[in-house]
């Protein structure tokens, strides 16, 4: 016993040494004890989107509150985000505002309110009923410090609170206390804490800038030692799902706590240039299990994801050549909202990353020594299981899923300037390079390429489709379709050539299928058969025939049938084939879900799913159904556009498509869909143009909100309502629309660019307005419903109604007496007036007639009447009626008149003429003034010249008259345009003729007169 207890003291450091020594090691990853890394994760690119604004740049803390809004504290505010709109909250003068614009933590706590620390404000909780803040400043009886840099839940409805000058506590009832005193904080270092972080069993771990320090209830604190440092800056504290504390330091980068150990370990990279050890860390989030995220500011920076069980690390950075990459290197803060997606702020704005569950990979870059993302035209798996790939810069790069980047074979060293095209593995397991310059055979292990000349085809033709098949060369270019004999150890030997049959010689794709070669051109489809070329028939205007297009790859599914590729199509099936030998197809293109026209290649997985890469995204298609499920950025497509024919299916059962931005790999068993159902709240509401708080309308996803209430004086203007679906990783997917119950009968769809419900003039009422919105996948969360009552007029109140009703009744019966004593004296004194005012309404009538039908200047009928009179006659003509004649009369060289002796002398002349008219024509016949200087007669019973010309004649006549005007006589003439009547004149046509032998008579010099033809 005595050796024993001599020992105990010994013992223990060694121990703990030996631990951390031991969890050293594991995160180091040392090659030699580490267990294998996922397939690409060294590949693997990590892609954001980038949000800019004012608003939300320079974040130092994240939080999401229970409605599920986000919450971002800044250097000059805090900000509530929803996705796609953010208000922002700043420092001001008033008692139920931010004291504090320099925002430097968040907490939601357990009954989900959300609390603000701020640099030099204090704690204050915001206050969602009326918008608002409640401060909590330092005092003697408050907080000890201004400066609040953590907060975490007791466990019993209050906080710890990390200040400047220690530990603070606030109890559920709002009080203060010293508490932490009693946990030992009293001890702590001078400077105060920085980070806070509790275990389930309320031990706390508090970060300060002297170390890490535990704390337990009627302990002293604890000093937690960090392996090979002492006494350095703790800014971040996080436990992870395992129980693990991490740790990140400003100077010293990261340490790892295991559950039970004394001595916190050193994080390391895996690899040989760890420098994580020596950087700042700025945040710590666990993205899965087991994968935690490492934020560092500093010369490296960018974000370092840890792999925990298989001890390996990458690093996330900015990169210039790739837009979607982290937008900057100094990660001031992250966090993990709780549909998973991920968010680091910077400087200038944040980056939002939606982590998937690994079913979807993008390779942005392979060759660092190529600039730029990788474009792949060309994609084909080795037997060895590595991908040789055909970059659009030229030559070939060839990855390892395990170890990346493990070769090239670089154009101008054995291969030609120029693309390679096409790559298929040879029977003697040589790869065959298909390029802009002919054909090319290259070594298994990369190392060697050399030319390869083809009897009977020209060395530098191009080739853009290859296939084997048993010891058979199949090759494709603009010359049709070449086969040849590629037997080890014998010179190749011509087979077979197809160029005019194919019906088009410009081959695209080509694929083997027993003892037939289908064969994909620019226009369409062609079938080689051992004695045989079929040159398949396009038509785009039946639904079943092939339609023409560019046939960009071909496949055989599990059912053996014949797929196809079509570039500006989609996708085509060959279902069947009649007894008549027809080809009958199936379509499938934008319409049934397919996301853009222009597919590209076709894969099948070992599910007997169909894939597409197309110009928009990926399609993913049952072959029993050909139900079309698309695959965009939101899950995790993040290469937009691929080559045509450009993938391959590895060992490994993934599919790997060749890019324009990059390599896109498919596990197509991990593949999950998105069911997250996403909260919908208001974020608006505007109630008589003024905007109002949206907390209690939010509270009513516990169905206790209140009404939104539109007084008499607001109902003109009304309400809007603004709302949102609260799933970040694609806001613009998201699908609204609203009803308001008791209104509107259906419900009004609204885009994601406008989600807002708008009413006015609402008849008074109560009504329930529904939300609905959805996740990116277009599946509907439940409504949210905010009551609205419309409050009537004073009129409009029910004991109103009945005042007035009473009212009415009681004045009814009075006016009904009265009513009747007046009526009958009066009837005596109308009847006496009806007689009299009957007379004075017939003259009124005829004056009225006058007014409306004659000419005040001359007393002949208007043109109005004419009208009516034309149309009347022409009516009885064609009814057999009598033939009449119109004449349209112009006075000529008349405007001289009024210019020379003035207005009254041409209303004089006008009125004189009026007088003529009436003395030349017969009391049947009508003469009109149409107005200015143009009259009108209808002549009854006149239908040939020799009963005209009198009538002309008399006219004219009557009219060269002089008319003495003072001292002067004035003489004018004028000009007559006749047309009889003829079978099938409509007055309109009369008129015309009329008027064109008025023009006639003028032009052979005036005061004459001419019939019309």
């Amino acid at each position: 016993m005595p050796y024993s207890n001599c020992h105990r003291p010994n013992i223990l450091p060694r121990i703990f040494a030996l631990l951390s020594l031991l969890l050293c090691l594991l995160m180091q990853g040392v090659p030699v004890r580490a267990a294998p890394g996922e397939r690409w994760a060294g590949m693997t690119h990590t892609a954001f989107k980038r949000y800019a604004h004012n608003d939300i740049s320079s974040g130092l803390c994240f939080a999401q509150d229970a409605q599920g809004f986000l919450w971002i504290g800044t250097q000059s505010g805090l900000t509530r985000w929803d996705g796609n709109r953010h208000v922002k909250y700043v420092a001001d003068a008033r008692d139920d505002a931010l004291p504090d614009s320099y925002i430097i933590s968040v907490h939601v706590d357990s009954r989900g309110r959300l609390w603000v620390g701020m640099n030099s404000g204090g704690l204050a909780r915001y206050d969602p009923e009326h918008d608002n803040f409640v401060r909590y400043r330092a005092s003697p009886t408050g907080l000890r410090d201004p400066r609040v840099a953590a907060m975490t839940d007791d466990g019993e409805g209050g906080l710890w609170i990390a200040t400047g000058s220690g530990l603070d506590h606030l109890a559920a009832d709002g009080r203060f206390s010293r508490r932490g005193d009693s946990w030992g904080a009293a001890a702590l270092p001078e400077g105060g804490i920085d980070a806070l972080a509790r275990d389930a069993d309320g031990t706390l771990w508090a970060g300060t800038r002297r170390g890490l320090f535990q704390l337990q209830q009627d302990q002293p604190a604890r000093p937690v030692p960090l392996a090979g440092k002492s006494g350095i800056a703790i800014g971040v504290l996080r436990k992870d799902s395992a129980g693990r504390l991490w740790i990140g330091s400003r100077t010293s980068g990261a340490f790892l706590l295991a559950p039970g150990a004394a001595v916190a370990a050193p994080v390391l990279e895996s690899g040989p240039q760890s420098s994580l050890q020596n950087e700042r860390i700025s945040a710590i989030i666990e993205a899965a299990p087991g994968e935690i995220w490492v934020g560092t500011d500093g010369a490296n920076g960018g974000i370092v994801v840890l792999d925990v069980e298989h001890h390996t690390s990458r690093r996330i950075r900015h990169r210039t050549d790739t837009p979607d990459s982290l937008a900057d290197n100094d990660v001031m803060a992250m966090f993990m909202e709780r549909s998973g997606i991920i968010y680091a702020s910077d400087m200038a704005g944040i980056s939002q990353h939606a982590p998937q569950p690994r079913a979807v990979t993008t390779i942005r870059h392979v060759n660092a020594a190529r600039s730029g993302v990788a474009s792949v035209p060309g994609v084909m798996v080795a037997p060895d299981g590595r991908l040789w790939l055909g970059m659009i810069s030229g030559g070939i790069d060839i990855i390892d899923p395990y170890q990346g980047y493990s070769g090239s074979l670089a154009a101008g060293t054995g291969l030609p300037q120029g693309r390679v095209l096409t790559l298929v593995t040879g029977p003697d397991g040589d790869v065959y390079l298909g390029t802009q310059h002919g054909l090319f055979r290259a070594s298994a292990d990369g190392r060697s390429v050399q030319r390869v000349l083809l009897p009977q085809r020209r060395p530098e033709e191009e080739i853009y489709a290859l296939a084997v098949a048993g010891n058979t060369l199949w090759l494709g270019g603009l010359d049709g379709l070449w086969g040849f004999d590629l037997t080890p150890g014998a010179a190749p030997r011509l087979l077979r050539h197809e160029e005019k049959n194919l019906g088009d010689a410009r081959v695209t794709a080509i694929l083997p299928a027993g003892d037939n070669i289908w064969v994909g051109t620019r226009t369409g489809l062609a079938r080689v058969s051992a004695d045989a070329v079929e040159a398949i028939p396009t038509d785009l205007t039946t639904p079943d025939r092939l339609p023409p297009g560019y046939v960009s790859s071909l496949m055989l599914d599990q059912q053996g049938r014949l797929w196809l590729s079509n570039f500006g199509t989609g996708v085509v099936i060959l279902e069947r084939t009649d007894a008549d030998g027809r080809r009958r197809f199936r379509r499938i293109g934008m319409q049934q879900g397919l996301p853009d026209s222009g597919a590209n290649k076709l894969l099948q997985d070992a599910q007997g799913m169909v894939w597409a890469s197309t110009d928009a995204g990926l399609a993913r298609i049952d072959p029993r159904s050909l139900a079309v499920r698309a695959l965009g950025p939101g899950e995790g497509v993040d290469v937009p556009t691929y080559w045509t024919n450009a993938g391959a299916v590895t060992p490994a059962g993934e599919l790997v498509f060749g890019g324009l931005s990059g390599l896109t790999v498919v596990r197509p068993k991990a593949l999950v869909d998105w069911h997250y159902t996403p909260p919908v709240v208001v974020t608006r509401i505007q109630l008589n143009d003024k905007e109002i708080p949206i907390g209690p309308y939010n509270a009513g996803l516990a169905g206790k909100a209140a009404p939104i209430t539109v007084t008499t004086a607001a109902r003109e203007r009304g309400f809007s309502v603004e709302f949102a679906a609260l799933d970040y990783s694609a806001p613009e997917r998201n699908r609204y629309a609203y009803q308001l119950k008791g209104f509107d009968r259906h419900w009004v769809d609204s885009e994601a660019t406008s989600r807002r419900a708008s009413y006015n003039n609402l008849p008074p009422g109560d009504y329930v307005l529904q939300l609905r919105g959805s996740n990116r996948n277009g599946e509907w969360a439940a409504p949210l419903e905010v009551p609205v009552r419309v409050l009537p007029a004073w009129h409009q109140e029910p004991v109103a109604r009945l005042a007035m009703i009473a009212l009415v009744l009681v004045l009814g019966a009075g006016l009904v007496q009265a009513r009747t004593a007046f009526l009958r004296r009066r009837q005596r004194e109308l009847e006496a007036m009806v007689e009299a005012r009957t007379a004075e309404l017939r003259a009124t009538q005829a004056q009225l007639e006058t007014l409306a039908y004659g000419d005040p200047l001359t007393g002949l009928a208007n043109r109005r009447l004419f009208n009516d009179e034309l149309r009347h006659l022409v009516a009885q003509a064609e009814r057999g009626g009598p033939a009449f004649t119109l004449l349209l009369i112009d006075l000529d060289r008349f405007k001289p008149v009024n210019d020379t002796y003035g207005h009254d002398a041409g209303d004089a002349l006008l009125a004189a003429t009026a007088d003529h008219l009436r003395a030349a024509v017969r009391e049947a016949d009508r003469p009109f003034r149409l107005g200015g200087d143009e009259f009108a007669v209808l002549l009854s019973h006149t239908n040939n010249s020799e009963t005209l010309e009198p009538v002309c004649t008399r006219i004219l006549a009557n009219l060269a008259s002089p008319l003495p005007h003072g001292d002067a006589m004035i003489a004018i003439s004028a000009s007559i345009g006749a047309a009889v009547y003829r079978e099938g004149d409509s007055h309109e046509q009369l008129y015309k003729r009329a008027d064109v032998a008025l023009y006639e008579a003028k032009a052979t010099g005036r005061d004459s007169w001419r019939l019309a033809d």
